[in-house]
């Protein structure tokens, strides 16, 4: 219902299921309330883009005939579709149909999207077992900023665009995830100067690719001109074809291929994601689990394994030389090649914080206040 912030924190007047309006005190605000994000209209922040494409149809379905392709994609004069492999045997569906476009509370059945499907493709390939039907207009919008002071955006309310690819809520997810443990750190008082703003810094852009790539897909399925269509059509057949460019469009899709900026002279491991490597004791995504940093170090490394809370020392499972120091949300931090134990100590304390490598962190507790008072709804 409010949001004013000053130095210290937030104040959110919110209204409960009484109709009185509670006002909540906090020391940051994340708006993952949609793309009417009442949180960004109450920073002051526009959501310029454009509407694309109304009533086109979704489905996750499974198929009785494969697809030749990853990926399928066809557009005709009045329809297109586009099939795209989850890899488990489900399929996304997605199509549009000039003949029928309704609102997005239409009811929407399976008929409908065979039909779509063999308009736009020849055929719908013997689709069953929806478990998702929905109808949708596609919008394209990306706040221009994701920090406003002490709030933030994350997911729709940062940025909305089409669904092709199922990149959308990978893509909110990556953004929760990249916060998150910032904010924690920021409110344990062990935050690096600039961390906070680093999440912008390393969103905004993928939120931008994400754009452009789903727009893509939508703009080349609708394509007319026959020029478009022969190049829709190479498009299509390279992505068969070349493993590693399906490993790309993948990643993409998954949110997880994208690569956050760093320093010149950094290690080309740093800024990427890290997969489910093996340790000597578990695996990177177990370890993980705590939501601290994990420094993963050659044999020879006699580190003081978990400190505070915020680092787990773990070892190779092989005989590598790099040490790794990963992110709680997956990334690399930093890295180097053969780095000793005064190396690894003084990346340690600038990434964790100066407090970390002296063993006495300064904590600041930050303690939410609510102050209920009546106010008529509305």
């Amino acid at each position: 219902m409010g949001l004013r912030q000053d130095d210290e924190g937030v104040d959110l007047d919110v209204r409960g299921a009484d109709g009185a309006v509670v006002t909540r005190r906090a020391a940051y605000v994340v708006g993952a309330d949609g793309h009417r994000s009442a949180v960004r209209e109450a920073i002051g922040l526009d959501f310029p883009g454009v509407s694309v494409i109304k009533s086109l149809i979704l489905a996750d379905v499974r198929l009785a005939e494969k697809p030749e392709g990853v990926l399928t994609v066809n557009g005709r004069a009045d329809a297109f579709a586009m099939i795209a492999s989850f890899g488990d045997g489900w399929y996304r569906v997605m199509g549009w149909n000039r003949r029928n476009e309704v609102s997005d509370d239409a009811p929407l059945d399976l008929d409908e999207v065979k039909e779509i499907t063999r308009r736009a493709l020849g055929a719908d390939y013997g689709m069953h077992d929806a478990r998702w039907l929905s109808r949708f207009h596609s919008d394209e919008r990306q706040a221009p900023h994701y920090r406003v002071g002490r709030v933030f955006l994350a997911g729709d309310a940062a940025h909305i665009h089409s669904p092709a690819g199922g990149q959308g809520m990978n893509t909110g997810l990556q953004d929760a995830a990249n916060l998150s443990w910032k904010l924690a750190a920021a409110v344990q008082g062990r935050a690096p100067e600039g961390l906070l703003d680093s999440y912008e810094a390393e969103r905004h852009p993928v939120g931008r690719a994400v754009l452009r790539s789903s727009g893509g897909l939508v703009r080349l399925a609708r394509a007319r001109n026959p020029l478009l269509r022969a190049a829709r059509a190479l498009v299509s057949a390279f992505v068969d074809m070349a493993p590693p460019v399906q490993r790309k469009a993948l990643g993409q899709i998954t949110g997880i291929g994208y690569a956050y900026p760093s320093l010149r002279g950094a290690h080309r491991l740093t800024g990427t994601r890290v997969p489910d490597v093996a340790l000597k004791d578990g695996r990177l995504y177990e370890a993980l689990r705590g939501g601290r940093f994990v420094l993963i170090t050659p044999g020879t490394y006699e580190g003081p394994g978990v400190r505070e809370g915020w680092l787990t020392v773990e070892r190779w499972a092989g005989d590598r030389r790099t040490t790794v120091l990963v992110r709680p949300d997956g990334y690399v931090a930093w890295a180097a090649e053969g780095a000793d134990a005064a190396g690894i100590e003084e990346a340690v304390a600038r990434y964790l914080g100066q407090a970390l490598s002296a063993g006495s962190p300064r904590r600041r507790e930050v303690r939410a206040v609510e102050r209920r008072r009546t106010s008529r709804p509305g």
